[in-house]
């Protein structure tokens, strides 16, 4: 009788998939990426998207009835978002139908999300914050997120707000924790929990469960799932009912910065992207020469005769006659007699680390969303910037100037370039073009 019972809306899950399956050579060619492995069906937490993208997910959600009826009934509900700058997303929910209050018949959910920190940029654990107004409970809803990552799972928690449907001006609390594990690039599993403080006999602890895909070489995510609640809402997923639905999530982005996206900022000196090496250096310097206070304008000479494309292994014996010939000799003796002072002179000690560390200095940043996490990066001279790429299709870092290259960096993998001369690189990936960003190296 059970095995009956789901059999179809298995099967109506299997039909919508095929019907995905079928459109993504179309969606793929205008789309940018925004993944589900990284948070579970019910929470959606700190995520905001990329700028210039609106996103379009559809999220279905299968129930059957019992004998002899066994009639499938399905509660599709309709995410429509735009990711703004500063972390920001603005969108609204659509759900056909409402456990909120009896017989009524569509809810929505106008909302607003903030993720003032993120650990892809640096933070030490990830928080957002979404503020909503929901139509059929007639108030306002918000909740707090927290998510870390340890090694490939992601946790998070959450602390929500929301309005009593049935009690104007009464506020009820809703509390709930998931997580994700990575089981590789492509393929993830999650699941959650939440639940009101005061349930009511009529209300049941929310929970789902589901496998996250990443559709390879595209920017869409298929999520398969299994749950006790109807609508994607706050309100919604606050709530669990008797029995348990099945149904899917998938992702379609829009990239709007393919069409109307802003070029990274660029000095006066970098206007011509095809301008020659020797010439490029030379912009370099002279950028150099307007943020470095002190710097004596006689050193581009020996700077424009090195190529732009300089291999990693060149700033060690190139930096040293190019940074002592630009300061005084006073400072260029210290600099070299730190190791046979360092016995002798305990004062020389804290000034040796100071001076050497920007050679050693490495920077951490990649590509997620079809977007460069930090599209604008200042860095010092002998800086090594590593990309690593998150997304589930190739990228490149490639300068504008031509003076690097990292041909198709593959999902999970990392490049990296050492930045041995002043100067302002703007660079792009060569199959997303609207990706772009800029390094501004400075003198040491």
């Amino acid at each position: 009788m059970h095995i009956r019972q789901h059999a179809l809306p298995i099967r109506l899950l299997v039909m919508h998939a095929s019907v995905i399956a079928a459109l993504l050579p179309v969606l793929s060619a205008r789309s940018s990426a925004q993944s589900l492995l990284d948070r579970p069906p019910n929470i959606s937490g700190d995520w905001t998207g990329a700028p210039g993208t609106l996103y379009f997910h559809f999220i279905h959600r299968f129930s059957t009835s019992d004998a002899p009826e066994r009639k499938v009934s399905n509660v599709p509900t309709f995410l429509l978002a735009a990711g703004l700058p500063f972390r920001l997303l603005a969108g609204v929910n659509y759900s056909t139908n409402s456990s909120l209050a009896p017989r009524f018949p569509n809810e929505w959910e106008l909302f607003a999300r903030w993720a003032p920190l993120q650990e892809d940029h640096g933070a030490p654990l990830d928080v957002g914050g979404q503020v909503g107004y929901n139509n059929a409970a007639e108030g306002l809803d918000g909740e707090i997120s927290v998510a870390r990552r340890l090694g490939p799972a992601r946790l998070i928690g959450v602390a929500r707000a929301l309005s009593d449907p049935f009690e104007s001006g009464n506020v009820r609390y809703a509390f709930g924790g998931g997580g994700t594990i990575r089981l590789g690039t492509y393929v993830a599993l999650a699941g959650d929990v939440s639940s009101l403080s005061n349930r009511d006999s009529s209300e049941r602890v929310a929970w789902s469960a589901g496998l996250h895909l990443a559709i390879p070489l595209s920017p869409h995510t298929l999520s398969l799932q299994v749950t006790n609640t109807l609508v994607s809402t706050l309100q919604g997923i606050s709530r669990g009912t008797d029995g348990r639905r099945y149904g899917f999530e998938f992702t379609i982005p829009l990239t709007l910065r393919r069409y109307f996206g802003r070029r990274p900022e660029q000095s006066p000196d970098d206007s011509a992207s095809t301008v020659p090496a020797a010439d490029s250096a030379s912009a370099a310097v002279r950028a150099d020469s307007t943020v470095s206070a002190g710097t004596p304008p006689a050193a581009p000479p020996p700077t424009a005769t090195v190529p732009v494309a300089v291999p990693p292994s060149a700033p060690v014996p190139a930096a040293t006659p190019r940074d002592t010939s630009r300061v005084p000799s006073a400072q260029r003796d210290t600099t070299r007699a730190t190791p046979s002072r360092t016995t002798t002179a305990p004062s020389a000690k804290p000034a040796s680390p100071s001076r050497s560390a920007p050679a050693k200095q490495a920077v951490r940043t990649g590509m997620k969303n079809l977007n460069y996490l930090q599209s604008r990066l200042q860095v010092t001279v002998g800086t090594t910037v590593e990309w690593k790429n998150n997304d589930p299709l190739p990228h490149t870092v490639t300068a504008v100037d031509k003076s690097f290259n990292s041909g198709l960096i593959n999902p999970g993998k990392t490049y990296s370039h050492t930045f041995t001369k002043a100067g302002t690189y703007n660079f792009f990936c060569t199959p997303h073009p609207f990706m772009k960003g800029v390094i501004v190296v400075k003198a040491q």
